[in-house]
């Protein structure tokens, strides 16, 4: 283990937006509880649509965690914007292009 430090720009409820000492750009901290949650929830949905793609509760659930996903993304857009640091990435054509308020996730 090596004592490391990360400045936190920004800190929600279930995550913080840091950024590790030598990286480029800043990253997502997120809980490892919320984490493995969002994780459950993919492969609970996944795994019902595949054996029943008719199953419109299970599409519905993944529409609901990529939500919850983009919500994260936003969030750490409008942190970078705000601290004047450009995007680490192009954004893709459809969701995460209004990154003004996140949801303060």
């Amino acid at each position: 283990m090596t004592d490391e430090q990360a400045r936190v720009l920004a800190r929600g409820t279930n995550i913080a937006v840091t950024h590790l000492e030598g990286r480029a750009f800043p990253g997502i901290h997120v809980q490892g509880d919320t984490f493995s949650a969002l994780l459950q929830q993919f492969a609970a949905a996944a795994d019902r649509w595949r054996h029943s793609p008719d199953d419109r509760e299970a599409l519905e659930d993944l529409e609901y965690t990529v939500e919850e996903m983009t919500d994260i993304l936003r969030y750490y857009e409008s942190v970078l914007a705000a601290h004047h640091i450009r995007l680490p990435y192009a954004r893709a054509a459809t969701g995460g292009e209004d990154a003004g308020g996140g949801s303060g996730v």
